[in-house]
């Protein structure tokens, strides 16, 4: 095994790091966005908000347990 595989795991682990932080920030602002529509009696768009969230937030998951797992399988020969 060479180095580079962690070298191209180090960089993979940093893109994966700034999704989970720009999918935690996201989630949090539509949220609260969430909470300012039901509060105003907007319930439909509320629940498109939270719908369109946690598809982008599975979505996103998804995407990065891919990744991963593209790095166990190439490490491993």
């Amino acid at each position: 095994m060479s180095y580079q595989f962690f070298e191209s795991a180090w960089y993979l682990g940093i893109i994966i790091t700034g999704f989970f932080a720009i999918l935690i920030v996201g989630f949090t602002m539509a949220m609260r966005r969430v909470r300012r529509l039901f509060s105003a009696g907007d319930r439909m768009s509320a629940w498109l908000t939270v719908g369109a969230s946690a598809y982008t937030m599975v979505f996103f998951v998804g995407l990065c347990l891919a990744l991963l797992i593209l790095i166990v399988v190439q490490g491993n020969g």
